[in-house]
Formats: structure tokens, C-alpha cells, sequence
């Protein structure tokens, strides 16, 4: 993409495409900010209250304390998961074949370009490629919707020019 050419890429969006995106971006930050570490010191005081509770038979903290543990370990990706499919479904696009151009000055989806300087960082899985704007704006270009691999490449070298922050992930 170094010359000036149009790259377009029909992007079926869909909603398990939609999960894969929010899915990378949701574990890259779950592992590489301070939420993170908030989370650790959470599950270590409610680990210390199951504990109490068993000490002091207080049957209110340990049955507070065993569903926060629950809620951590078990249902936070579900619940959040469920909250994007409901966003999913309400959004306009949902299930439709997205147009979208990348050119020099930015990458263009419908009706609308956002420049490459808007894009703050790139995460480059093994899956495909999300493009961030802001905490929870992102454009996610799966690998599967390159043409080849000569133009997969090129892309990413534009991206590794135009965004400050590139990232790439092993899943």
C-alpha cells in the first residue's frame, strides 16, 4: 500500500465477527492495564473473606464472597458478551456486507473516512487486525477478508507506518 491504490474489502458483519473483535480487545486489555491488577486485589480480598467467613461461620459474607469469585472467574466475559450481542443486534449494519476502502489518508467504511491519525492503536492477532480509535471504538478487519496474502502484508505495513502504537498478539 506504499503506492497510492485503493484496497477495498467486503467485510461480512456478522455478530460471531463482532465478538471475535470486542473478544481480542477485551482480553488485550484485561491483561495490559491496571484493571488487571484491581482485579487481583479484588479476588485476593474476597478470597481472604471466604476464608473469614469460614473462620467466623458468617454464612452472609462467605455466600457474598463465593459469588463474587463466581462473578469473576465465571460470568464476566458471559455477561459482557451478552451485552455486545445486544448492541450488535440493535445496530443498523447488523448482518449486512460492509464496503470497506483502504486508501493513503485512512480507511473509509459506507459513507465516511477516518483518518489514520484518529487511530490511537493496532492490535495484530493471529485472527485479524483491530484498529482502535478510542477505549471502546475499534475497526476489526479479520485476516479471512484479504484477498492475499501480498495485500494482507501491505496493509500491515501501512499500519505499523500510520498508528503510533502497533501490537501484535499471540492468542
Amino acid at each position: 500500500m506504499s503506492e497510492p491504490q485503493t484496497v477495498r474489502l467486503f467485510l461480512p458483519w456478522d455478530e460471531a465477527t463482532f465478538l471475535e473483535g470486542a473478544k481480542i480487545a477485551y482480553d488485550y486489555d484485561m491483561r495490559h492495564t491496571w484493571r488487571r491488577y484491581a482485579g487481583w486485589f479484588f479476588i485476593a480480598l474476597t478470597q481472604f473473606g471466604v476464608v473469614d467467613a469460614l473462620r467466623h461461620k458468617a454464612i452472609g459474607l462467605l455466600l457474598v464472597s463465593t459469588l463474587l469469585v463466581i462473578y469473576w472467574y465465571g460470568l464476566r466475559w458471559p455477561m459482557r458478551r451478552r451485552m455486545l450481542r445486544r448492541f450488535f443486534r440493535a445496530h443498523p449494519d447488523a448482518g449486512k456486507t460492509l464496503e470497506i476502502s483502504l486508501l493513503k489518508e485512512g480507511v473509509c467504511v459506507k459513507e465516511g473516512c477516518i483518518p489514520w491519525e484518529r487511530f490511537s492503536r493496532a492490535l495484530l492477532s493471529p485472527k485479524g487486525y483491530l484498529l482502535q480509535m478510542e477505549a471502546d471504538a475499534f475497526i476489526y478487519l479479520p485476516r479471512r477478508i484479504f484477498p492475499d496474502s501480498e495485500t494482507r502484508n501491505a496493509f500491515v505495513a501501512e499500519i505499523r507506518e500510520k498508528i503510533p502504537s502497533v501490537v501484535k498478539i499471540d492468542e
